[in-house]
Parts: structure tokens; sequence; C-alpha cells
């Protein structure tokens, strides 16, 4: 048996982590699982100085 039946996988923490720093929430990393709380928080830290996929591109941006 798998536990990721019943929890996110560490991926899917890592993924939550960075849209919550993309959507400018507080960081809510899971009590339970200190892996889990360790890739959120990691995601989030990233999503902090990343743009989200929705962002407009910079004025610098390349043109195609």
């Amino acid at each position: 048996m798998s536990d990721n039946d019943s929890s996110q996988s560490d991926q899917e923490w890592f993924d939550r982590g960075k849209e919550d720093a993309w959507a400018g929430k507080s960081k809510q990393p899971p009590e339970h699982d200190p892996q889990a709380a360790s890739l959120y928080d990691l995601g989030y830290s990233e999503g902090e100085i990343e743009r989200p996929p929705t962002s407009k591109p910079s004025a610098d941006a390349e043109k195609s």
C-alpha cells in the first residue's frame, strides 16, 4: 500500500507551495508531514522569485 493514496505526492506539495506564493497567500505547510512541509516550503520560495504562468511577460522578454 502506498501513503500517496490518502495524501498528496511530493510534486503536488511543491506545486501547491508555488501556487500559494503566486496568489500572495501566507505559507500553510502541512504540520503532520515534515517531508511534505519541506517540499511545500521549497515550492513557496521558488514561487516568490518566479512569475506565475498567467502573468504577462516583461518588456525585456524576448519577442517572437
